[in-house]
């Protein structure tokens, strides 16, 4: 008995299912048959990158990441988490800052993209670069929390006590639900 085929819809909510449970190995078996079947598709190389880098397997997750973006370079998340393991788990901000500005050059409107860039520039030790991004994703997405701690941190650095303070005001202001982790 022959099962029906998954459309490529239905493979991005099964492998995003198993990603919410963390079931690593099986993402990434998932996403290598999905690869397998479909070659073209740049999620499946996505998906795989994600359970590399969650597996450890850093080197892999960056060449995952590489190649889903060679197929699709237009993809944010593609850009964003390949960002992210080259700065976080890589040691290679100076790449990662250009594949966060290549993301948001493709979506300047993604305020997940501009934290995450002011998580990177404060890290740098660039607070004036981190508390512009911050305020970028604060103009795109009022109350996100992280951008908020991202800009309090800057303006903290930067000797600016009554940002600092406004940021508190706006933290107290908001409802626990939005204290949750965006990426």
């Amino acid at each position: 008995m022959n099962r029906p085929t998954r459309t490529e819809s239905d493979k991005a909510a099964h492998t995003r299912a198993l990603c919410d449970q963390a079931l690593w190995p099986e993402v990434l078996a998932f996403a290598q048959k999905w690869h397998a079947d479909n070659p073209a598709d740049a999620k499946a190389l996505f998906y795989a990158g994600v359970a590399l880098s969650a597996l450890g397997k850093l080197a892999e997750a960056e060449t995952s990441y590489r190649r889903a973006l060679k197929l699709d370079a237009t993809d944010f998340k593609t850009w964003n988490n390949l960002a992210a393991l080259l700065f976080e788990a890589l040691h290679r901000p100076g790449e990662a800052i250009k594949c966060l500005d290549e993301a948001l050059r493709l979506n300047p409107a993604n305020p997940l993209g501009w934290a995450n860039l002011a998580s990177m520039n404060g890290q740098l030790g660039r607070h004036r670069q981190a508390r512009q991004c911050a305020e970028r994703a604060l103009a795109l997405e009022p109350q996100m929390v992280e951008a908020q701690l991202h800009r309090a941190r800057a303006a903290q650095m930067l000797g600016q006590p009554e940002i600092v303070e406004a940021v508190c005001e706006s933290l107290a202001a908001l409802p626990p639900e939005k204290f949750q982790r965006t990426r």
